[in-house]
């Protein structure tokens, strides 16, 4: 069983009444999980700080002197509620992304350039075109930039003016009493008040408060009163900031989300969400209880259990709150989600004080959302960047990909160079140092495009290209996919490690009831509910060798709903078969006692075994924590009428959003597709969960039962028995503090609760003692399920064969990826259970070593059990995971699981999704005293190590044994806080296949992917769906957010969201491969055209006595990156396609390239640059040679040909090779492709011809004349092939000598597309052929019909 994560992290226990006992704290203390301190190896993690220490936030009370400063305010100064998640503001925007954008070596070069460019001296054009080309670089980048921040400014607007209700007209002494305004605020607030102006009020405008005028409501049960919404008001328009003013009687009003304060009261309703962190002072419920769902924090829709403090439930109304005089003692904000600290301390009016200890379950969390409460009045304790949900939010990061890195350290090393050519030319002047540094900085000047400005503008727009590829690519296509950031797209193709979150990631927290073993017997494995997860992935590996069965489903359905019917009428029980995952009809034959001679026990009685199915679905109809949520048809049971209409007007503004972001598609998407995707987001928004509101329960509603009910427990398993118990006729009605409602059968039954001892994670079970009805028997019985190891030791004697045949069973569940869970139970005799009963209160109560005693008296009474059977549950992961993990792994990629589920749970899930299998070693570190947890992983280490040594692993991976590893999150936390365990961490990392974290908070979830990334320097994704994922996509090189129904938070920072975790494989191995290989082949591209333009300079100086004299005329200079040479390079970065998607499906392994960093490195990068030295030697010692010895190659004006002659021929050699070649590096030539090249070609002709036209250019008539001359034309076509000579002869020894794994595939589909053209040639023939000899055999008919 599955509880909630506060019950699975063991680490902070609730907090003593008694708040003096020292020892008790202590031992306390020591058990829990040790808090995480900032090493060296995370050090770069960026959290969200607070220097705020341990509080006293006041209500109704005076601030005592000492806390007030000279004036008579509170000293206390608390920070707002307004969350920021962008990077920048207006007024820090231009500084950080100057700082951002100069990291780039290339910018501050060019800055360099451009200051040296406008010195008088060396400059050697006009200043502003030198400064032109970077200017406009940081412009786009910056406007780039500010719009994705502008995304991240727009959510978080959208969060900050949520609406939630306040008390009004009462004075928060912990703020100041007036509030101060500037005159701007002044102003604006004066003009919205004017242009808001409302008419008089009208029931169209409503505004929920607290009526203390009219006559209290009452509640039948206690005769109090209680709060009431009425619709009096209009002022709603205009939700101003709260004032500590009181201008009438206590009400609660709307007021936004960025206007809470610490110490305001709070009212919220079924279904809000909460805007801060606050301690609930009551609740609808007469005990005080509430449930909260955590979706938006850690993207569970279970719902949780909260609890009010006592001695403030009776508060009910606005009035009540401003009569609470108390003040809270709260520990500081801090970032631990499953503790708190904190001390409610009422003042009566006799000046006697109470304390009241508050610990976890009194407080609501920022973003909890309220369920199953009608209301909640709460008071604020933490707000703003102090809440817990946003102290695990790291602050966003700037994120460079390793490209980018790299491409700094490759133009650091041009610029060296570029340094050294430059001290070549300084060497032959003049002795003077002047003259000198003045030849020095001309040569940098002249020299300087051996670094590509225009380069990082056109990878800006190829990425902006990459992503709009990406987000349009309809097999990944959703509605709610964004891209919040284009800068990474070439990492996506260099993954080597995945950390990815469990619940709402990889599953979709949806349980199935699939088997259940009863007395030895099993059910459900008659084939009718299809095969689970992990079945279908074990047909994947075993690529379908597996024995079919044919199942008649309709005839096994069929005879369910007959034998169902000889038992019961159904009126709770659903007979749809989409609604129901368990149907076997034998389970009904013996529940009538019709056993048969097969039978597995060993007595042959009937009755007993309809006495075990009993005793099971009693047990489980009986034993959890679920409540009821009953549904009637007008929906009144389950909401009120008004927040009926408040749910309605947000699902109206849901499906407005919606339908106007699909106007966008209305041109590339036919009507009838956007039709559906309007029909699936409405279905989508409206669900299955009963919890998002009554038209969603209205749409779940299943036609064949008579009395629907909605259940509602603290983990979906528990409502997936209690579900399956209902629809085999034992269903569960309701409960209340004392006692349970159970429908067995058609007959009505009320359970006695006598005491319910709780699961935890230590306990591994749950039971519950209650006294039957007297129809049942009227006798006391303790019912019992939780972990198999744990129930089957605490079994009575007498029992071995029965064991035996349900371990088999549970063993053949584990196979199949099912969730186990045994169930067993024990008559007491009333006399002992008293005797029992009254050392366990006093265990309760006793000031020292309380737990202990508790949990040896639980010890006693859970023994002597009596087995009653097994279930098995399937938590169905996402469409796709188990195929997904699969190609990853192919692909070379180490998949991690990060999760706070427990760490049985995660094991099952790793199985069910391929993460785990039965061929790997499992190594398991639980949580233990950190000596304990150190020595369990040392031995771990020592055992790799001794098997076959860690530096040799990785290259003997396939032959070795595979090995998972799986570790507590007390236990990780121990191993974070160790140096020499991280190292070892690091070592052995490279050993395990896979890796299951459990049971780990958001923090350190965050530690373990920045322990890899930084400690193996490798490229690293996370991805997860819930608030609690937040630092851990942040800590990552990319992160990609999971958009649904589990909020918006990991979106919102992720790099990248999807909406299912299996277009993760497509995102990566297709979009992350083709990204990774355009951007490395057009950053090389890049440099390589820029060498051979740039080194021909060079090569120039060496005859003009190292002068430093322009060679090229400057408009070429200045439009050689920016017309003649772009288009290519870019159209190789934006469409370019190494191999067609499919292939990259269908051979994983392709993807490794990137990992292995094969297409971006310095040996390529060096090839790539040397080739241009090459390809510059050959183009201008070329044309050289036929200007400088042939006399026949005349200028314009009939005199010799110049430098200016001889110039212009090289820059049409060096643009038609710079171009020709970029082709020639190109996988897949495209229109696009062709295009660039011609045009490109096209537009230097053309420029030279009408740029030479005017006598004022520096090249008049050049054009003509070289043009005109065969020499020209002879050394163009003899240069290219010369140029090209030395790369083609490489790439086809290495294609056909040296090929990789993409040369392999290329082949492969090369002779697939053969072999298919020489399908269709004979297809054709054949086809030729059948019409020829028809024909012939037409016209001897003829011929004879003619006679």
């Amino acid at each position: 069983m599955d509880r909630t994560l506060e019950n699975n992290v063991s680490p902070q226990v609730k907090i003593s009444n008694n708040r003096n006992d020292d020892n008790h704290q202590k031992r306390r203390d020591s058990n829990s999980t040790p808090r995480l301190r900032r090493t060296d190896t995370t050090s770069s993690i960026q959290y969200r700080k607070t220097k705020a220490r341990e509080r006293r936030v006041f209500t109704n009370l005076p601030l005592p002197k000492e806390l007030l400063d000279r004036s008579g305010e509170p000293r206390a100064r608390y920070v707002s509620n307004k969350i920021i998640t962008s990077k920048y503001t207006p007024l820090t925007f231009i500084p950080k992304n100057l700082f951002e954008q100069f990291r780039r070596a290339a910018n501050m070069f060019f800055l360099l350039m451009a200051v040296l460019g406008m010195i008088k001296e060396i400059q050697s054009n006009n200043p502003i075109l030198t400064v032109l080309p970077l200017s406009t670089v940081i412009f786009i980048t910056a406007c780039k930039d500010a719009y994705e921040d502008y995304n991240r400014h727009s959510i978080d607007d959208a969060f900050n003016s949520s609406k939630c209700f306040h008390l009004k007209n009462f004075i928060n002494v912990n703020y100041p009493s007036c509030t101060k305004q500037s005159f701007w605020k002044s102003l604006i607030i004066t003009i919205k008040k004017l242009w808001s102006s409302s008419p008089p009020p009208s029931t169209n405008t409503r505004s929920t408060h607290i009526d203390n005028n009219a006559p209290p409501a009452t509640d039948d049960a206690n005769n109090e009163k209680i709060v009431k919404v009425v619709d009096d008001d209009n002022d709603d328009s205009i939700l101003l900031p709260p004032s500590n003013e009181v201008n009438g009687p206590p009400e609660f009003k709307k007021v936004m989300w960025k206007h809470v304060r610490v110490g305001d009261f709070l009212y919220l309703r079924n279904g809000d969400a909460v805007p801060a962190d606050a301690i609930i002072l009551s609740t609808s419920e007469p005990e005080g209880n509430c449930y909260v769902e955590t979706k938006d924090l850690d993207g569970e829709t279970n719902l949780k259990p909260r609890r009010c403090v006592a001695e403030t439930k009776n508060i009910k109304s606005a009035k009540d709150c401003t009569q609470l005089n108390c003040y809270i003692d709260s520990e500081p904000p801090n970032s631990n989600l499953f503790s708190y600290k904190g001390t409610l301390v009422l003042a009566n009016s006799d000046s006697v004080k109470t304390s009241i200890a508050l610990d976890i379950n009194n407080l609501l969390l920022r973003a909890h959302i309220i369920r199953n409460t009608e209301w909640v009045i709460a008071v604020v304790v933490f707000t703003g960047v102090e809440t817990k949900i946003m102290l695990n939010s790291g602050e966003t990061p700037s994120k460079r990909s390793r490209i980018e890195k790299e491409m700094n350290r490759e133009a650091t090393l041009s610029d060296k160079t570029h340094g050294v050519a430059t001290s070549l030319l300084d060497s032959n002047q003049y002795n003077a140092f002047i003259a000198s540094l003045l030849t020095f900085c001309a040569s940098l000047v002249i020299f300087q495009n051996i670094i590509p400005i225009s380069l990082y503008i056109s990878i800006e727009f190829v990425k902006t290209f990459q992503a709009f590829f990406i987000y349009n690519d309809l097999d990944m296509f959703d509605e709610d996919s964004q891209a919040t950031c284009w800068n990474l797209s070439d990492d996506l193709g260099q993954i080597e490690y995945v950390f990815s979150d469990k619940t709402g990631t990889l599953t979709r927290n949806i349980m199935e009831f699939r088997r259940c073993s009863i007395g030895g017997k099993l059910y459900g494995n008659n084939g009718w509910a299809g095969k689970t997860d992990a079945e279908i992935g074990k047909e994947l590996i075993t690529q379908g060798e597996t024995a079919k069965v044919n199942v008649n489903s309709d005839e096994i359905f069929w005879e369910y709903k007959e034998e169902l019917r000889k038992v019961f009428e159904p009126k709770y029980a659903s007979t749809n078969r989409d609604f129901l995952t368990f149907v076997d009809p034998e389970i009904f034959k013996d529940l009538q006692g019709d056993a048969d001679e097969g039978s597995s026990l060993e007595e042959k009685d009937a009755n007993k075994r309809s006495r075990y199915i009993r005793e099971f679905f009693t047990l489980l109809a009986v034993c959890h924590t679920v409540v009821v949520d009953p549904i009637s048809e007008n929906l009144s049971e389950v909401h009120s009428e008004q927040q009926f209409e408040d749910e309605e007007e947000k699902h109206d503004a849901s499906m407005d959003m919606h339908k106007t972001s699909l106007k966008n598609l209305k041109n590339r998407i036919s009507s009838s597709r956007i039709g559906n995707m309007v029909r699936g987001l409405n279905a989508s928004h409206i669900g299955t969960d009963t919890s998002s509101g009554p038209k969603s329960i209205a749409k779940a509603l299943d036609d064949t039962v008579a009395c629907p009910l909605a259940y509602k427990a603290e983990s979906p398993d528990e409502a997936a028995l209690v579900s399956a118990a209902k629809n085999l006729g034992f269903a569960f009605l309701s409960r209340t503090t004392n006692s349970l409602t159970v429908d067995i059968l058609g007959n009505t039954y009320t359970f006695e609760i006598l005491h319910i001892l709780e699961f935890n994670s230590t306990r591994k079970r749950m039971s519950i003692i209650v006294r039957r009805p007297k129809e049942l028997g009227d006798d006391i019985v303790l019912f019992c399920k939780g972990a198999d190891s744990v129930i089957i030791e605490r079994l009575a004697d007498g029992q071995d064969d029965l064991i035996d045949k349900i371990n088999h069973d549970i063993e053949e569940f584990s196979n199949e990826g099912l969730r186990t869970l045994t169930l067993a139970y024990r008559s007491l005799e009333p006399s002992y259970f008293e005797s029992w009963a009254a050392k366990y209160h006093e265990a309760s109560t006793s000031l020292g070593n309380r737990e202990e005693q508790m949990d040896a008296l639980s010890e006693e009474i859970e023994n002597e059990l009596i087995l009653l059977g097994a279930t098995a549950i399937e938590d169905k992961l996402q469409e796709g995971v188990p195929d997904t993990i699969a190609s990853l792994r192919q692909a070379g990629i180490k998949v991690w699981v990060l999760t706070g589920d427990k760490l049985e749970t995660a094991i099952n899930i790793g199985f069910a999704a391929q993460l785990l299998t039965k061929e790997m070693k499992l190594w398991v570190v639980r949580n233990s005293p950190r000596e304990e947890v150190i020595r369990q992983f040392d031995e771990v280490v020592d055992s790799l190590i001794g098997q076959h040594g860690i530096a040799n692993s990785q290259n003997d991976e396939e032959s070795l044994q595979k090995h998972a590893f799986v570790i507590d999150g007390g236990a990780l936390a121990h191993l974070l806080d160790n140096e020499a365990s991280r190292q070892k961490m690091l070592q052995v990392s490279v050993v395990f296949h896979s890796v299951v974290c459990c049971r780990v908070s958001p923090l350190q979830k965050a530690l373990v992917v920045e322990l890899i990334r930084k400690g193996k320097k490798v490229v690293t994704l996370s991805i997860g769906d819930g608030a609690n994922d937040v630092s851990m996509i942040q800590a990552a090189n990319v992160g990609v957010g999971i958009s649904g129904q589990e909020g918006v938070q990991a979106a919102m920072a992720a790099d990248y969201s999807i909406a299912q975790f299996r277009f993760l494989k497509k995102l990566l191995l297709v979009h992350g491969h083709w990204d990774y290989i355009r951007i490395a082949e057009m950053i090389l591209n890049f440099f390589y055209k820029n060498v051979v333009w740039v080194f021909p300079v060079f090569w120039y100086q060496i005859f003009s006595l190292f002068s430093a004299n322009i060679f090229y005329d400057y408009s070429f200079v200045q439009l050689y990156n920016m017309i003649f040479t772009v288009a290519p390079v870019v159209a190789l970065g934006g469409t370019d396609q190494s191999v067609t998607a499919h292939y990259l499906m269908q051979y994983p392994g392709i993807y490794e390239m990137g990992i292995r960093q094969l297409r971006y490195n310095r040996p390529r990068f060096a090839l790539y640059f040397l080739d241009g030295i090459w390809q510059s030697i050959v183009v201008f010692f070329t044309n050289y040679m036929i200007y400088a010895f042939s006399t026949n190659v005349v200028s314009h004006d009939g005199r010799n040909a110049g430098p200016t002659d001889m110039s212009t021929a090289v820059v049409v050699n060096v643009v038609i090779i710079a171009n020709l070649f970029v082709g020639f590096n190109t996988y897949h030539w495209t229109w696009f492709m062709f295009a660039a090249i011609a045009g490109e070609i096209l537009i230097l002709f053309v420029f030279i011809l009408v740029y030479g036209i005017f006598e004022s250019s520096p090249i008049y008539g050049i054009g003509d004349q070289v043009f005109s001359e065969g020499k020209f034309w002879f050394g163009l076509v003899f240069g290219i092939l010369v140029a090209g000579l030395p790369r083609c002869v490489l790439s086809f020894v290495k294609q056909w000598w040296f090929s990789d794994d993409l040369d392999i595939v290329r082949q492969i589909k090369t002779r697939e597309m053969q072999k298919r053209k020489e399908e269709k040639r004979k297809i054709r023939k054949l086809g030729e052929k059948a019409d020829g000899d028809s024909k012939r055999a037409v016209i001897p008919d003829i011929v004879l019909n003619a006679s």
